[in-house]
């Protein structure tokens, strides 16, 4: 008898529906009933003082602060554990970084790790090589925000991809995955997702890069690319989440999310009907490790 091959959303962040309210459990549920996902994985957003909207930002899609604590992120995961994966975040100023991880894996039940380098540190920040030693240790992926940065006042040089080779060799028993494809750092990108064999990526926000930076087939050219130097097998699709509220990419709601699975999977024929099932889903399903 065979099993159903699962949709599985890897990037999906708790974003606000305006400035002042996130949206809620039951928002990310509904979206994903009607875009037919099983399983969504909810990121943490630990990006410190980078994190904070600044004064001069006249946005009103902007929240003042854009960090998400394990506590409210677990109460998320911890409602519907069936369809959502919680992973935690963590900036490298904070106090012992590794000790907010390891609490989130042991108290609040995450399942990985997510870093966004552009709130100010380079991902081969020495602090966080423990960080890196207990992900190993409790076999839970790291996700790197590589490429383009989400907020005008933050430092796009950090998302260079390149820094990722680093933890990639120093780290090779650590499952790492790169996001969005390093625009414009796609040369890098590719070569370290080529040369490291313990390296996924995520093709989430493709679609938006493509569109904002008026780059025509960006998606299809990116994702062709890597099916033919990594293998469909390394993929992993992501929708961002059905509420997008940044200062440079402005806002979508939930009928973005309907149409993510067809613009950067689906209609590609250069992709089997098996790579499709893998990269929207089968492929999180075995790196989770979820049943």
């Amino acid at each position: 008898m065979s099993i159903k091959a699962m949709i599985i959303d890897f990037h999906v962040h708790i974003a606000y529906k305006d400035s002042n309210k996130k949206c809620s459990v039951d928002d990310i549920i509904n979206a994903m009933n009607d875009a037919g996902i099983d399983i969504s994985v909810l990121l943490g957003n630990d990006q410190a003082d980078a994190g904070y909207k600044r004064p001069w930002i006249n946005s009103s899609i902007m929240p003042m602060d854009v960090n998400l604590s394990d506590e409210e992120l677990s109460s998320y995961c911890f409602s519907h554990p069936d369809r959502l994966i919680g992973f935690t975040s963590v900036h490298p100023d904070r106090y012992k970084p590794h000790k907010k991880v390891l609490r989130a894996i042991k108290e609040f039940g995450m399942k990985g790790l997510k870093l966004y380098p552009h709130a100010g540190f380079y991902p081969n920040d020495k602090r966080l090589d423990l960080v890196y030693e207990k992900c190993v240790e409790y076999d839970i992926p790291v996700m790197f925000h590589t490429g383009i940065k989400a907020l005008s006042w933050q430092n796009l040089k950090y998302n260079n991809p390149i820094y990722v080779d680093d933890i990639a060799t120093n780290f090779p028993e650590l499952k790492i995955i790169m996001c969005h494809g390093g625009y414009p750092w796609v040369e890098e990108f590719m070569v370290v997702a080529y040369s490291n064999p313990n390296m996924w990526v995520d093709i989430t926000f493709l679609d938006y890069i493509e569109k904002i930076y008026k780059k025509p087939n960006l998606s299809e050219d990116t994702i062709k690319r890597l099916v033919e130097l990594i293998g469909a097998k390394k993929l992993l699709w992501g929708t961002e989440g059905p509420y997008l509220n940044l200062s440079l990419f402005g806002s979508h709601g939930p009928e973005y999310y309907i149409k993510s699975q067809d613009f950067l999977v689906k209609r590609f024929d250069f992709l089997t009907e098996k790579d499709k099932e893998n990269i929207l889903g089968e492929n999180a399903r075995e790196l989770l490790r979820i049943n």
